[in-house]
């Protein structure tokens, strides 16, 4: 128990060191961190605009629509090197400040086409924000509130912050996924987007529920995806869904087997107690027997002759 203590205490000590000499984050490394974000985003949004309007034909969409399926991979190879980026150089509470400072800049840039009724951008964040989180997952857990060590989680009840983490990135994948499928719907340069297998009005939540069928690879058969466009971004979605649903079947296995080993340490626990404590009784035992043994050798080394009889007591004795 000691020893587990105290390797505990060096794994906190050693997380310490790992963020000692870094200073807080100021409102310059912010917007510095921001800018990181956004001019990457930016520089891939115009190689997107320019694949678009290059091979739209192939996509068989749009331009604007084809960049938009093309920035869901180009986010996500940004935010693979730049999470760790800013991670080894600040404080989980400065990782975190960045984090927050990118959803609101985020939300702020595409305010005034939500204000008109577009929603497009604010979309397009969804599915961001979702690769975002799922990639800090991956790389620094910790950033989330949950340790790196996976046995932890479940004895420090870290198992809320899991589920909060996995319903967050499966709602933003959803409504933003449901999103693209409808723009690709509704593009007027393909009116052969996908097969549907019912005569009802489609509308968002057609594709709502179709994102939903798509996360949990289910696949009914009713809305198929026919255009380049809508496969592609299926396909997509399909692969992040999987990657998602794996990671938390195996949380739920590595939880199973932890509470499992969990028991089985606190029963070898409880036998090595009751058996430290019998080891104890028996040598306050031996140690008892061993001072009665020496007190009454000290008396036999006092005890007089003959028990302190006469002699002439003890020859008439002896002739009895």
């Amino acid at each position: 128990m000691d020893f587990k203590k105290r390797l505990q205490q060096v794994s906190l000590l050693s997380s310490f060191m790992h963020d000692e000499g870094k200073t807080d984050i100021s409102i310059l490394k912010l917007v510095n961190y921001n800018l990181l974000f956004f001019v990457p985003i930016l520089l891939a949004l115009l190689l997107a605009l320019w694949i678009g309007k290059t091979y739209h034909t192939y996509f068989e969409a749009s331009a604007a629509v084809t960049a938009r399926i093309l920035m869901i991979y180009f986010t996500i190879i940004i935010f693979f090197f730049i999470v760790p980026f800013i991670r080894r150089r600040e404080k989980l509470a400065g990782v975190r400040y960045s984090i927050v400072a990118f959803f609101l800049v985020g939300i702020g840039i595409t305010l005034p086409s939500m204000i008109k009724g577009d929603l497009s951008l604010f979309s397009n964040l969804l599915i961001y924000f979702g690769s975002y989180t799922l990639i800090t997952f991956f790389i620094s857990p910790d950033v989330l509130g949950i340790e790196k060590n996976i046995k932890q989680w479940f004895k420090h009840h870290k198992q809320l912050n899991i589920i909060a983490v996995f319903l967050t990135i499966t709602l933003l994948y959803i409504f933003g996924f449901a999103a693209t499928y409808y723009a690709i719907y509704q593009d007027q340069t393909n009116s052969n987007t996908f097969n549907l297998g019912f005569k009802k009005e489609v509308g968002f939540g057609t594709f709502l529920y179709y994102s939903v069928v798509t996360f949990a690879t289910v696949g009914y058969g009713d809305i198929t995806p026919l255009s380049t466009a809508a496969r592609l971004t299926a396909g997509t979605h399909i692969i992040l869904s999987t990657v998602v649903n794996v990671l938390f079947i195996a949380i739920i296995l590595v939880f199973v087997s932890s509470a499992q080993a969990m028991t089985e340490e606190t029963t070898k626990e409880a036998i090595e107690k009751v058996e430290e404590e019998e080891k104890r009784g028996l040598k306050k035992e031996e140690k008892e027997i061993l001072n009665v043994e020496r007190e009454v050798e000290k008396v036999d080394r006092n005890r007089p002759p003959n028990n302190g009889w006469r002699p002439e007591v003890v020859d008439e004795l002896r002739k009895l």
